[in-house]
């Protein structure tokens, strides 16, 4: 029966001699010995821990780094993304004093299709709006959220909400909204 199984063609190209090392055994045994002289000056620290353990621990540590650099990556773009927002917040509530001058610049922006810009300065512009009419003392420090409850205007909700998108969402600011603000704009300075 073994010579059969010997004759067959198959197995012609195994071994002819028993106890004799292929190149790749070779090969295993060299990376061994490396990896040995790689890992004995750590032995010390992990004890009796096999190389299993070892292993195992430096991919944990290595996927935990890898989790923390996303991380930090992400919350970098995304504050890079707010940033230009919030500078163009900063310039329109500072830059123009009186509500018609930024009313006109507004106007300007939507006109040139810089609808996020006519956003912030519509915004901008009904806060000093309501300073300038004696309805709410202009302070800007006020979140959008204290605004609404200090004017109690439904139709400075509306105005609010859109300005909430513009000055701090990633959508984009279309014509529809700036025309809602529009309208909520002239309603609410039409209120008494």
């Amino acid at each position: 029966m073994i010579r059969t199984v010997l004759a067959d063609p198959r197995f012609r190209g195994a071994a002819q001699h028993a106890g004799g090392k292929s190149w790749s055994d070779y090969l295993l045994e060299a990376l061994r010995r490396f990896w040995d002289w790689l890992v004995q000056p750590f032995r010390h620290v992990v004890g009796g821990a096999t190389l299993a353990n070892i292993i195992g621990t430096l991919v944990l540590i290595a996927a935990g780094m890898l989790i923390l650099f996303a991380a930090a990556y992400f919350a970098r773009a995304l504050q890079r993304r707010a940033r230009p927002q919030r500078r163009a917040a900063a310039v329109a509530l500072a830059g123009e004093p009186d509500s018609r001058a930024l009313l006109d610049a507004a106007l300007a922006a939507a006109g040139a299709g810089r609808y996020r810009d006519a956003a912030v300065l519509l915004w901008s512009s009904a806060l000093h709006a309501l300073d300038e009419r004696g309805r709410v003392r202009y302070d800007a420090s006020r979140s959008p959220g204290e605004w609404r409850r200090a004017v109690r205007d439904p139709n400075f909700d509306v105005l609010a909400r859109d300005a909430v998108v513009a000055l701090f969402a990633d959508r984009d600011v279309d014509a529809a909204t700036v025309t809602r603000m529009r309208a909520a704009y002239d309603g609410m300075l039409a209120a008494p």
